[in-house]
């Protein structure tokens, strides 16, 4: 009887403490659930890269003076040109480079009146622009750019022949012997400071830029610049080269649509104008008696040049972006 006794208060503390520790657990918060799937991965990212192709094309003036020398060159160039453009749209902020190459050429130029037929053109370009748009909403943007660009446009007007410094005896006496020739090459390093533009609707957009250019190196080579006559005692005796400075303009505007999420064709046009001056430096030869094999040498500058470039023209464009 004892026995029985003792195991009906046994089951009957074992359910006591079952219910109190069911109360207990029921008291306790919830667990935490399992981190949401966006929270691995960003739902957005910020970055945009664009690359793509243009086609330019391209109308050219440059017009040089160098005391009496005249020169005028009218251009017209078909170039090719690859560009690759990182957007932020965090920062509200791109960075671009781009560069390009002319293919084909025709023109003419006029050397003090007489006007003859361009028979080759080397036009090729390349730099980066950098544009901070802290103004307007989600599809307006308005800011600043600044960039560099290296461009050679150096049209073919001719060679000046130029003696090498030699000398040779012919009947007795000396005279200038060893010449050469060097083609045109004008090279601008250019810095620019501007105004930027981009709206964008998602399917439609337009792209801006009006910038001045504050400063712009001008060097190289004028090879067509015959400085003085040849004779057989003295004579030019070397190319001329030239060093100088430059200020202007430019301006691009751009307007495409897109097709599809990830393509984006644009059509629009660019224009660049430069004008300043430079000095011109070359050498020459000569033989003060024609009994010696001696020859003399004089270096000679002529400062304060002017000279403008205008270039300017349509372009298409075609991009992909991801």
């Amino acid at each position: 009887m004892k026995l029985y006794a003792a195991g009906i208060l046994a089951s009957l503390a074992t359910i006591s403490s079952a219910s109190v520790l069911a109360a207990d657990y029921g008291a306790l918060p919830p667990l935490r659930p399992a981190y949401p799937q966006q929270w691995e991965t960003p739902v957005s990212d910020p970055l945009r890269i664009e690359l793509g192709v243009r086609y330019w094309y391209s109308i050219g003036k440059q017009e040089h003076q160098i005391g009496s020398f005249n020169q005028t060159t009218d251009s017209k160039s078909h170039v090719g040109e690859v560009f690759a453009r990182i957007e932020d749209h965090e920062t509200r902020s791109y960075l671009e480079a781009f560069g390009g190459y002319g293919v084909a050429h025709d023109g003419t130029y006029t050397t003090n009146g007489t006007t003859q037929s361009l028979p080759a053109y080397r036009l090729g370009y390349a730099g980066a622009d950098f544009a901070y748009l802290p103004f307007g909403g989600e599809s307006v943007g308005l800011g600043f750019v600044t960039g560099y660009q290296y461009t050679n446009d150096s049209p073919d007007t001719g060679r000046a022949n130029f003696y090498t410094g030699g000398s040779t005896q012919v009947g007795g006496l000396y005279q200038l012997s060893g010449g050469n020739s060097q083609i045109n090459n004008f090279e601008f390093h250019q810095l620019k400071l501007g105004l930027a533009t981009k709206f964008d609707t998602g399917s439609f957009d337009i792209l801006g830029e009006a910038a001045a250019i504050p400063y712009s190196w001008v060097t190289g080579t004028y090879g067509a610049l015959q400085t003085v006559n040849n004779t057989t005692t003295s004579g030019q005796g070397s190319a001329a080269a030239v060093n100088g400075h430059a200020y202007g303009a430019t301006g691009k505007l751009m307007v495409g649509f897109k097709p599809t999420e990830n393509l984006a064709i644009r059509v629009g046009g660019r224009a660049t104008y430069l004008t300043g001056e430079y000095d011109v430096t070359y050498r020459t030869y000569s033989i003060p008696n024609t009994t010696s094999s001696a020859v003399a040498q004089q270096n000679y500058i002529v400062e304060h040049n002017p000279f403008s470039m205008l270039r300017y023209g349509a372009l298409l464009e075609v991009a992909g972006s991801f």
